[in-house]
């Protein structure tokens, strides 16, 4: 995973924590990644197993996959999950654009 990534997934979880986020509690997790269909078929096939709503589909600027699933928002979870779609989009010109997700409070 380039820095950058790694960098933007700090950020957000910095952010999330901010918010009085309690990162073992389990949520949707959102995803996009945009590219070329065939790309994204390829993306798709790969990430089918761990993630829900995975079919690429026309958006206005052209392709995307708008995929989700249930998950931690912890430093640990976070990473493991970008590397997870880095590995996906590896050896296509497909782009993950990034992820989101609510601040969830333990009670």
């Amino acid at each position: 995973m380039n820095a950058s990534s790694r960098d933007r997934d700090t950020a957000t979880l910095k952010a999330l924590h901010e918010h009085g986020d309690a990162a073992v509690i389990m949520r949707p997790v959102f995803i996009w990644i945009y590219g070329e269909e065939a790309d994204l078929r390829k993306v798709a096939s790969r990430l089918a197993a761990t993630w829900q709503d995975v079919e690429p589909e026309q958006a206005n600027s052209g392709w995307v996959i708008r995929a989700q699933r249930e998950q931690e928002a912890t430093e640990e979870a976070i990473f493991a999950m970008s590397d997870e779609i880095n590995a996906a989009i590896e050896d296509t010109d497909a782009e993950f654009d990034g992820w989101e997700t609510s601040v969830e409070r333990s009670n």
